[in-house]
């Protein structure tokens, strides 16, 4: 039973996500969060009934577990989609680290960038106390772990296709 509604929920959440892609590209990025809800929710309730109608049995139990983890989902993922929509401090200061390249952020240039963004001294020292930032010969650089997920977002942001660089 708990089987089956782990296949089902699966199969909602990767077909929410991709109608979510698909429908965030075709309205640029319009009423993102509201098509988000829709999207795995209106992916739960159409598996769910081709699910009954092709005589699958699922406990109340089971729906409502399904649901419960679907709208919880859907808070991570709105939660995430806003770093990842609006640019936040901290995925700018690893972009700005990203273009400086393997060598990093010289002092100079970190200090003209914090200049244009005062209030991002403190996110840089929450990255540095991390470890997603290191200090090299007084180069700021992001660590292998750090442009990984720099480049899963940045992957994201173009399957969207949402270009913001607001920081």
């Amino acid at each position: 039973m708990f089987e089956s509604a782990f296949y089902l929920l699966c199969a909602t959440l990767a077909s929410g996500l991709i109608l979510h892609l698909g429908i965030a590209r075709l309205t640029k990025g319009q009423r993102l969060y509201l098509s988000a809800f829709i999207c795995l929710n209106g992916c739960l309730c159409l598996l769910l009934g081709i699910g009954f109608l092709g005589g699958m049995t699922l406990s109340a139990a089971g729906v409502f577990i399904m649901a419960l983890f679907t709208e919880s989902f859907f808070v991570v993922y709105a939660l995430i989609l806003i770093g990842v929509v609006n640019d936040s401090p901290t995925l700018a200061i690893v972009k700005a680290l990203m273009k400086a390249g393997p060598m990093g952020l010289s002092k100079a240039d970190f200090d003209t960038f914090i200049v244009a963004h005062p209030f991002f001294r403190s996110r840089v020292d929450a990255l540095q106390a991390t470890g997603d930032v290191v200090k090299k010969n007084e180069q700021l650089a992001l660590t292998p772990r750090s442009r990984f997920i720099v480049a899963v977002i940045s992957l994201y942001q173009r399957f969207l296709k949402i270009e913001r660089e607001t920081g």
